[in-house]
């Protein structure tokens, strides 16, 4: 929710031969739609694939992106929600990946998509 108000913020994933996951604690998700935008870290490289697949409505989002491209993104929650997130890599070795994820409308507000604050790298 703190991330919510704040308009976003950064996330690292820990990445082993080209793969990563993360999966969220099951939450009240009240209906909402979430509008928002991702950036992977232009420190980062190579084309990285995101698939969040929401297990309670059973609705999945996937993207693919390069660094520093905005990849804008909206889902319609349910009543309540759980998140399993993958993160595939086209480059099979470690790394931690850099993700801004930017939450509002990319649309109306296309600065949804420019990261903000000390990003901890």
């Amino acid at each position: 929710m703190a991330a919510i108000r704040n308009g976003g913020g950064w996330v690292s994933i820990d990445i082993q031969d080209g793969r990563g996951a993360a999966k969220t604690l099951p939450m009240p998700a009240m209906g909402m739609t979430l509008n928002g935008c991702m950036q992977v870290w232009e420190g980062n490289t190579g084309r990285w694939r995101i698939r969040a697949h929401d297990t309670v409505t059973d609705k999945v989002i996937e993207a693919s992106s390069l660094p520093g491209e905005d990849v804008p993104f909206s889902h319609e929650f349910g009543l309540r929600t759980q998140l399993d997130v993958e993160f595939i890599w086209s480059e099979p070795r470690d790394t931690t990946l850099y993700l801004w994820v930017g939450l509002g409308d990319a649309e109306g507000d296309p600065d949804v998509c420019t990261p903000k604050g000390p990003s901890g790298l």
